[in-house]
């Protein structure tokens, strides 16, 4: 078997991408009989997802195709039966704030000393619990988990623009702290939360480097090596399940107040074009 097939054929890495992937729209990376890496976000013309272990199994091997990368939106759905309802906002349960802090294997210390400061603003702010940091290959990525919300908070706002506003207030808020850091480790720390934005999945193999997306809490960030991600040998903490409800509301409500929600929302100009969501329902519509 090669490396994809080898790991995802482990009953450990099944599960995580599993439980981590319901509910969610997925994407995936595979390559094809040439060699080459192909990318999918739709399996006969829905939305891909893996709600279950039957339909990660259908996917692993598509059309010929080996799996190589797995992907997973921030966001939680209600349903993800058609393509109208992963573009549909309203559809949207709750949303992750993630952070992706990209640079390079090779200054991985730098990319670690960004993702320690704004952990630790994060810390500061009262979310400890709901937190956790994945290593995705070249870069790092923190979440805050996305049931850190009260249900209260959530009938107030949108999902969607409490993570937009989390992420984009706390980067204000530590930008003069990493500054000197993103500059020698040539490091970028971006808002990356849009309706459809994926990032990779925990235990998903990179799609290029032959490692694995781990996940590890705060509390450990000064164990990290590189060595935690080598397929042979990964170190990864399940407990990125965990989180407190509620624990993320008060830096929610700050946020939303000085930022704002997610801006193309806001929104309200004309259109003379049709949006290109409609574009691609309409074309995976078609005979």
């Amino acid at each position: 078997m090669s490396l994809a097939e080898e790991h995802y054929s482990r009953v450990d890495v099944k599960k995580e991408i599993v439980d981590f992937c319901k509910g969610r729209w997925v994407a995936a990376h595979y390559i094809d009989s040439e060699g080459k890496l192909v990318f999918r976000r739709y399996l006969r013309r829905k939305p891909l997802r893996i709600n279950s272990p039957e339909e990660f199994s259908r996917i692993i091997n598509l059309r010929g195709n080996v799996l190589r990368s797995i992907y997973a939106t921030a966001n939680l759905y209600w349903k993800t039966e058609s393509i109208e309802e992963v573009y549909d906002l309203s559809n949207i349960r709750r949303c992750s704030p993630v952070w992706d802090i990209d640079g390079t294997l090779s200054n991985w210390k730098a990319t670690l000393e960004v993702a320690r400061e704004i952990g630790a603003f994060l810390n500061d702010r009262g979310v400890e619990k709901s937190l956790f940091f994945k290593w995705s290959g070249n870069g790092c990525h923190i979440h805050i988990h996305e049931e850190a919300f009260s249900d209260d908070l959530l009938r107030r706002y949108h999902p969607l623009d409490l993570a937009y506003a989390i992420v984009e207030y706390v980067n204000s808020k530590t930008s003069q702290r990493v500054r000197e850091t993103l500059l020698k480790g040539r490091i970028t720390v971006e808002n990356k939360v849009d309706p459809t934005r994926v990032f990779t999945c925990p235990l998903s193999l990179h799609r290029e480097l032959n490692v694995v997306c781990i996940c590890f809490k705060p509390t450990r960030l000064s164990e990290f090596t590189p060595e935690w991600i080598r397929p042979s040998s990964f170190q990864h903490d399940p407990s990125w399940r965990e989180f407190v409800k509620g624990e993320a509301d008060e830096i929610a409500e700050d946020a939303y107040k000085t930022v704002g929600g997610y801006p193309l929302r806001r929104r309200r100009r004309r259109r003379r074009t049709v949006p290109l969501d409609k574009q691609i329902v309409k074309w995976l519509q078609k005979d």
